[in-house]
């Protein structure tokens, strides 16, 4: 149940923009699909969707094609492990769609209309908003923000195809808009943050000034996250302004105690791409501070109004420090602080 407690947290670190972010080239590797049947970018770009910045959207005229599909090929580059795909502000519900998320080494596979020959996801769950799964189909029954998660699958490409839902058609008059897709590997940490741990909302958008005579007035630039019928910024749920929660939230956290094999790779001259830790799977895949990620408190918070205990968030520091207090045990420090 979605409470805002704070349980063992959860990182979905994207594995798009770290691939990016070392020097791999946008086009010819994260590619809209053009062909027979399928639909290709109305207003955007290709870059735009893997861009995290989920309010500057991606439209595609489905309202005018709606028998056809959105199909998007990823390349993984390699036997990374992926086990999460996230399609942030989209309007997959008024756009009457659905998304059908399949893999394959070879990538022909999922670059084919329904990608008859690629591999669906195994055992997939919601994790927010994806309400109905049914083997690689996932119908989210809202517009916003959905994550779903499966078993963890290094083969390199994958593609996500929007396609109409119900009678297999899109709306006729409502374009389908993405925001942002993320893609890669799930992280828990091993346990949960110590006690003392600071939540904080802060209104940093608002700035108090102070006339000589000594009256106080205020402006406000933003009052925190942003939605309308049309946007609706990572895990908002109201299209209202004056019905959402302001502000932006940081969780300032230590964690003790934790092995040292949960924080560092067994190497650090290469990457495994079988290690799970800290800095293998999180701190090196968002290049510290650089890249934004999604969070989430509580690990078991998934479902129906699970939103409350997810964030899209960024590192506050540079520097992941980690004490030694026993052999082989360590403390970190972690800041966590929300994007909009």
């Amino acid at each position: 149940m979605a409470n805002m407690n704070i349980g063992t947290p959860r990182f979905y670190p994207d594995h798009i923009s770290y691939l990016l972010s070392r020097g791999i080239a946008q086009n010819g590797n994260f590619d809209v699909e053009t062909g027979s049947n399928l639909i290709g970018i109305q207003n955007g770009s290709e870059p735009e969707l893997f861009d995290m910045n989920p309010l500057n959207k991606v439209d595609f005229n489905t309202s005018a094609a709606t028998s056809d599909h959105v199909l998007i090929n990823i390349n993984t580059a390699g036997a990374f492990k992926k086990s999460f795909v996230a399609i942030l502000n989209h309007n997959m519900d008024s756009a009457d769609a659905k998304v059908r998320i399949k893999a394959s080494d070879t990538e022909s596979h999922v670059q084919a209309v329904d990608m008859g020959s690629a591999t669906a996801m195994s055992n997939p769950a919601e994790v927010v908003n994806a309400d109905a799964i049914s083997s690689s189909i996932v119908t989210p029954a809202s517009d916003g923000s959905t994550i779903v998660r499966f078993d963890e699958s290094n083969l390199r490409y994958w593609g996500i195809q929007f396609e109409g839902d119900g009678s297999g058609t899109f709306d006729g008059s409502t374009d389908l808009h993405i925001g942002c897709i993320l893609i890669g590997e799930i992280y828990e940490m091993p346990h949960a943050p110590d006690m003392a741990i600071t939540r904080s909302v802060a209104y940093d958008g608002v700035e108090v000034l102070e006339s000589a005579g000594g009256q106080r007035f205020a402006n406000m630039s933003n009052p925190g996250k942003r939605v309308s019928s049309t946007t609706l910024s990572p895990f908002a749920t109201s299209i209202y302004t004056t019905s959402i929660h302001g502000g932006r939230i940081t969780y300032d956290m230590n964690f003790s105690f934790i092995d040292s094999t949960d924080l560092m790779p067994n190497e650090m001259h290469s990457i495994s791409t079988s290690d799970d830790a800290v800095v293998e799977d999180v701190w090196n895949k968002t290049n510290g501070p650089h890249i934004p990620f999604i969070f989430s408190i509580d690990k078991d918070s998934e479902g129906a109004d699970a939103e409350s205990e997810h964030i899209f968030a960024r590192f506050t520091h540079n520097s992941l420090q980690m004490n030694q207090v026993a052999p082989n045990l360590f403390n970190v420090k972690m800041k966590i602080e929300e994007e909009f």
